[in-house]
């Protein structure tokens, strides 16, 4: 994944009229300044643009009533990025309404046949989120223990269980397309098993009909003599 650009309205200290971080203008980038001046918040809202997860209070589920910027009531983070050849762009939206919240996603990929972006957008939000995670190849939680490292949370991978590193790991790695390639091979061995089944229950029928052969030339036999008769 490759940023490309990242634009915010709402988000934690950023207002509504925030110029878009370009990242096509630039290599290498190094965020410095005081504490309190943005600096984390860029990297919150990616990965809330993303997977819907960044810095929230202890007693919050989600992220996103934390990452509202105070006396606002509606927020947004488009992210545009490179992957493998294609551009995609995901937008996400979070406002409050009189009875709670409302959170959009949107996922596009950009045609150069039209010239434009085509939605991927699936009809829930849930299944939305499991298409842009499917094509990353890389969820969250992989994500801040690997490329991305939460501010005070260094020891992140070093806190978690045996199972869950491995997990980690697995998917770092790609171990996980191996399984796959297990479960494909397995598939395809039970077809091949039942074909061959098939086959010789075929030739079992196909030998006990040869075994009656003798049998069945002596009936036609008769039957002919029993004609001239």
């Amino acid at each position: 994944m490759i940023p490309v650009k990242l634009a915010l309205k709402n988000f934690l200290s950023y207002g509504e009229d925030v110029p878009p971080l370009d990242f096509s203008q630039f290599h290498i980038a190094c965020l410095s300044g005081n504490n309190g001046q943005g600096k984390s918040a860029l990297l919150d809202a990616l990965t809330w643009a993303v997977w819907g997860e960044g810095r929230k209070a202890s007693q919050e589920k989600k992220a996103d009533n934390s990452l509202l910027r105070i006396g606002q009531k509606d927020m947004q983070v488009e992210f545009i990025f490179d992957l493998e050849g294609d551009r995609y762009r995901i937008i996400r939206t979070f406002s409050l309404v009189k009875k709670g919240s409302r959170s959009s996603l949107e996922f596009q990929v950009f045609s150069e046949e039209d010239n434009d972006y085509i939605s991927l957008t699936c009809p829930s939000l849930r299944k939305t989120q499991e298409r842009i995670t499917k094509t990353l190849r890389i969820d969250y939680k992989t994500f801040i223990n690997s490329a991305f490292i939460l501010q005070g949370r260094i020891d992140e991978f070093s806190r978690k269980s045996a199972r869950e590193r491995k997990e980690i790991l697995s998917e770092i790695l790609g171990l996980s397309r191996y399984d796959e390639l297990a479960n494909l091979a397995k598939s395809h061995l039970k077809e091949i098993n039942n074909i061959i089944m098939t086959k010789e229950s075929r030739l079992e029928y196909i030998y006990q009909e040869m075994a009656n052969l003798d049998f069945y030339k002596e009936k036609i036999k008769e039957l002919s003599e029993s004609y001239k008769d």
